[in-house]
Order: C-alpha cells, then structure tokens, then sequence
C-alpha cells in the first residue's frame, strides 16, 4: 500500500489522514505547531450551506452537512455536534428577502420569522428582530473535540502524527514529487497531500506552482462559562454568537464586516474584542459576568475567487491540494472524497469546479 504524506493537522488534514488510514494508506502527517492551531482552532465553526454562490457549491456544502451525520453516527458525541439551526438577520429589509429567495430557489429549509417567533426560540436575546431567517438543519461544532477524534482515529488506525515538526519544502524528481523537506530531515513518499491552510500558497510558490489565495484575518471571542440561554446560533447584524455546551460563548464580527484587514492590523484586536463582548452583553442582558476568557486572531484559508480547490495542480504530479474556505462545513466530507480519489475508487463531481488547474 503506498505511503502517503500528510501537509498540516486541522480539520481539513485530520480528516484526509483518517480516511486514507481507513482504506488503508500509510499515512504521515506533519503538523508545524499543534493540531488545529491555525484556522480550525479559530472559526465560529458554522456549518451550513448559506450563501452558496452557485447550485454547484451549494451542492457540495449540502452533502459537506450531510457527511456530519455519517460522521455523528460513527463517532456520537465525540466530535462535539451542536443541534438547534441558525436564526440570520445580518441584512435586513429588501436584502433579508432576497437571501430568503435565494435559499429557497436552491432548495434549502428555511422560514421567516417575526418577532414573538424568535423570542420564543430564543428568550434570553434582546431586542428581537422584527423578521428572521430560520434554517433548522445548520449546525455548529466543537472543532478542537472533531479535530482530535479525527486524529486519534487515523492513529488507531496505524497513521504517524508528527506534531511540532514543519515541512519546509517540496522535493521533486523527474518531474514528479517524491518526497518533503522537513524540520526534521528529509522524507521520501508516494503522494503528497497539501493541506496548510493559509500556509498553501507559500509552499507551492517554493516549488514553483501557482495557487493564489486572498486569506482573510478574522477575529474570535470565547467568554468565560456561563449557564444555558442560547438554544440556536444568532446570527445578529452586529454579531454572530453561539453556546458551546461547556458554557462558553463563541462569537465574532459578523464575516462582511472586515474589521481586521488582510495582515491583521486594521482594527486594533483588544479593542475590537471589546467591542464584540460589549454587543453581546447588549443582546444577552440577563447573563452576568459576561466577559471574553480568550481572544483569538485567525487567518481564514481563502482561494483567490473564493471557492475550494481540491486536487492534483498544474504541473503536480504526486502532489495533491486540498484547501478552502468553509472548511468546517467541508472537512469531514473533503477527507472521504480526497482519499477515494487518491485510491481510484471514485472522482466525484461535486469536485470539479474545484481543481487548482483553474488558476494556471
């Protein structure tokens, strides 16, 4: 069976590691800090298939929600699945409607709701809207809880986890990738799977190759832990917030807002962070002693035209990719569709849209 090596241990690369290793693969993964500690650690970790631009991508993130299920069925409540849906009204008025349509028009399960509607599925939250969005099947996770199962799943399984140890460079041979460059020496391998999130673009641009991204820095707040009063995620014009069920709020600017620019030195974090905590006790005025335990700066993992890209690049033979915004959304199902590529069984079309040959 070959060998293959993993690039990067968040989601998206705990997820491959753990399908590969269940057909079988030998797997190495190398991971430079510590499992999830790049996007996946720092997401509000919604998962849906809103704002899918086209019916292709909204395909995809339907059947990425879908896998969760398969995933909730297999592992239960080790990967930290949060129920409830997803209660929107970022935009208001004419824009709510549209949205509304929009989601409609592909199929989605969505209502609008007034006011008392929202109250008596959210009670604790102030200032109701006047109309919502309520989609019942969206989700949230605990993406430290699935990162690790996922992990512990493929080390069960027989894979190496490497953490603490960086690849530095790709080694190609008569046009071919062979093998890493790494912090600690150099290993040989079958393929190689490139999952490093905003790391990508550096590390194929070594090698030559060409994937451009438009990373995004983001900020998220968890509060301190506090009793149940958040049944849904509220996705409010000011904030998005959610419960985890330790207590903790999970909640950041709202994802259009941009607050914090490409490089991280927009808005200055602290005070940003502030800002966040002081809106949700606005809309929470119940809960007391609301403050932020921890503030988190991420850079989100953004191809150049916004959607993922999946698969074997121009001139990258041996080498595989497989990064993406939504990739919460989209890791459990990513891992399945990117190891039943790898071993032939299966080249499903939801991926290709996706292939990083678009951007040669």
């Amino acid at each position: 069976m070959q060998n293959i090596i993993v690039i990067g241990a968040g989601v998206i690369g705990a997820s491959i590691a753990y399908n590969l290793a269940l057909k079988g693969f030998r797997v190495t993964v190398f991971e430079q800090n510590l499992p999830a500690s790049g996007a996946t650690s720092k997401t509000f970790a919604w998962l849906n298939a809103n704002f899918a631009e086209t019916p292709e991508y909204f395909r995809l993130r339907k059947a990425g929600l879908a896998e969760y299920e398969t995933l909730s069925e297999r592992f239960g409540t080790e990967i930290g699945l949060c129920r409830g849906g997803s209660l929107w009204w970022e935009e208001e008025g004419d824009a709510l409607d549209s949205h509304y349509r929009g989601l409609i028009g592909f199929g989605y399960q969505a209502s609008i709701l007034n006011a008392a509607e929202f109250s008596k599925l959210e009670p604790h939250v102030a200032n109701p809207p006047d109309r919502c969005i309520h989609v019942p099947e969206e989700l949230a996770v605990n993406p430290l809880l699935l990162t690790g199962t996922l992990l512990n799943a493929a080390a069960n399984l027989g894979a190496e986890i490497l953490v603490g140890c960086a690849v530095t460079g790709l080694i190609r041979e008569n046009d071919r990738f062979t093998g890493v460059d790494t912090t600690i020496g150099k290993k040989s391998t079958d393929r190689i799977v490139v999952a490093s999130g905003a790391w990508t673009e550096p590390l194929l641009a070594s090698a030559g190759l060409k994937l451009p991204m438009d990373n995004k820095t983001g900020l998220i707040v968890h509060t301190n832990p506090v009793e149940p009063v958040l049944n849904h995620l509220v996705l409010s014009p000011e904030i998005h917030f959610r419960q985890e069920k330790d207590g903790r709020i999970v909640v950041g600017e709202i994802f259009s807002g941009g607050l914090l620019d490409d490089n991280g030195s927009g808005a200055d974090p602290v005070n940003l962070a502030g800002q966040i905590v002081e809106n949700l006790r606005k809309r929470l005025p119940g809960v007391e002693n609301l403050s932020a335990a921890r503030i988190m700066i991420g850079r989100r993992p953004v191809p150049k035209d916004g959607y993922p890209a999946i698969g074997a690049p121009d001139g990258g033979d041996g080498l595989y990719i497989a990064t993406m915004h939504s990739g919460m959304t989209l890791g459990p199902l990513t891992g399945r569709l990117v190891a039943d590529e790898i071993a032939g069984t299966d080249h499903s079309d939801l991926l290709a849209p996706y292939r990083p040959i678009r951007f040669s």
